[in-house]
């Protein structure tokens, strides 16, 4: 039995074949990190408290997707481990992100968000009230996460899952009547509405025109932003119109209702370059969970190929499933992760099955925890490119060409560390 045990995981390991692409020590670490003209960057920020992502388009325009902000543990009785806040405590995680853009905004330009999307409403990815959190010296709200990032860098278009109604698939200001964050957010949104005029929306499914280039849109008219998924809505590209997913009475069988498969989703294309991030959808169907619940299958037939996508779900277990990852074919997978069971160990044989799609794909993780490791092995170890630090991608002018840079803090500033590529689009 052990000998056969020991044979599967080498025949394992052999066909995983994910290849890590040419890697190199950064020299230039003065100028790597610097944007120019037609240069796309895609920053996903390693705080070990949720997910965000910063993007500086071809022309300048900026865009920050989730704004993670969780406490540093799950309380008494949870034996799931939370990433150690990174690079560490002397800031939030909010206060950390705040930095990091300041340090990547074009010399010359004053900091700004464009767009700020929250995918959902899940402290991970919006941020997290509590007793310490400091008032906004702006308005009656409290900061954390995406409130506080707000609170030093201007935000000037906020788009989330159910703006303005509110009202899927219920009432959200009375589910959520004793959720301070979301109440929170609420009073944000007033606020900045009413007092800084910043534009407040939905995601438009099927829409290319409601997140578009901002100063030089007719350099590149190859980038576009297509809204795929928000709320139960699903942009459907065969059929060349919207459907509707999820239905309320199905959501809420049993009297709650789970924000992760409500996730907002896009696709981005700058040339031959595709790139997608769907926040926290899920594509689990089994006998413990609805069929409904997985909305993966159905957004994979719309995203269809891609260079990069970002884990659903962190690599939960009820997410990346096989239908979704065989349509989307990505060459490198960015994994936002900060739990101990992120990913689930079924996916981690997934991501090097040669049955699902063929050639090689690299694999980047903000950061996996050593339980993890250990628990999973070296073929899992072995199978990732990089298991921590912000993972930054770098398209090259035109979209054929990119690469991933690993960057480290040191001393409060984004360092480059490692170099990955360059990738053909």
């Amino acid at each position: 039995m052990i000998r056969k045990s020991i044979f599967f995981i080498i025949l394992f390991t052999a066909c995983l074949r994910i290849t890590h692409a040419q890697t190199g020590f950064v020299n230039d670490l003065d100028t790597l990190l610097e944007w120019k003209k037609g240069y796309l960057d895609i920053h996903h920020f390693h705080t070990g408290r949720g997910n965000s992502a910063f993007f500086i388009l071809p022309d300048g325009t900026t865009m920050m997707i989730d704004a993670g902000e969780m406490g540093g543990s799950f309380g008494t009785g949870q034996t799931l481990h939370i990433s150690p806040a990174y690079p560490d405590e002397s800031r939030t995680a909010a206060g950390w992100i705040s930095s990091y853009v300041k340090q990547l905004i074009p010399k010359g330009k004053k900091p700004k968000i464009d767009y700020a999307l929250i995918t959902h409403f899940h402290a991970d990815h919006y941020g997290s009230i509590t007793a310490a959190s400091k008032t906004s010296a702006k308005g009656e709200y409290k900061l954390s996460g995406i409130t506080a990032i707000a609170e030093e860098i201007p935000v000037g278009y906020l788009i989330d899952r159910n703006y303005p109604l509110y009202n899927f698939p219920v009432d959200l200001r009375k589910y959520y009547k004793a959720d301070a964050t979301f109440l929170n957010y609420l009073a944000f949104v007033d606020y900045q509405r009413r007092h800084n005029h910043i534009l407040v929306d939905s995601l438009h499914t099927g829409a290319t025109d409601q997140i578009r280039l901002l100063n030089q849109p007719d350099l590149y008219p190859s980038f576009q932003i297509l809204g795929i998924k928000s709320g139960p809505m699903l942009w459907d590209s065969k059929k060349g119109r919207n459907i509707q997913l999820l239905h309320a009475d199905k959501l809420l069988e049993k009297g709650s209702f789970n924000e992760n498969p409500l996730s907002l989703a896009i696709k981005l294309s700058y040339g031959d370059f595709d790139y997608f991030t769907g926040g926290d959808n899920t594509g689990l169907s089994n006998y413990e969970t609805p069929e409904w619940f997985d909305v993966e299958t159905p957004m994979g037939e719309t995203v269809d190929k891609v260079d990069v996508t970002t884990f659903n779900h962190h690599g939960n277990r009820d997410a990346m499933n096989e239908n979704f990852l065989k349509k989307l074919s990505p060459r490198v997978l960015v994994q936002q992760s900060w739990c101990s069971d992120h990913p689930g160990q079924e996916l981690a044989y997934r991501l090097g099955s040669e049955k699902l799609y063929a050639g090689p794909r690299d694999v980047f993780a903000t950061y996996i925890h050593p339980e993890t490791k250990i628990t999973y092995g070296s073929w899992f170890v072995n199978a990732y490119a990089s298991t921590e630090g912000h993972v930054m991608i770098r398209v090259y002018p035109g979209g054929r060409e990119y690469i991933v840079v690993i960057l480290q803090t040191i001393g409060g500033v984004l360092t480059p560390k490692k170099v990955y590529g360059p990738y053909r689009s």
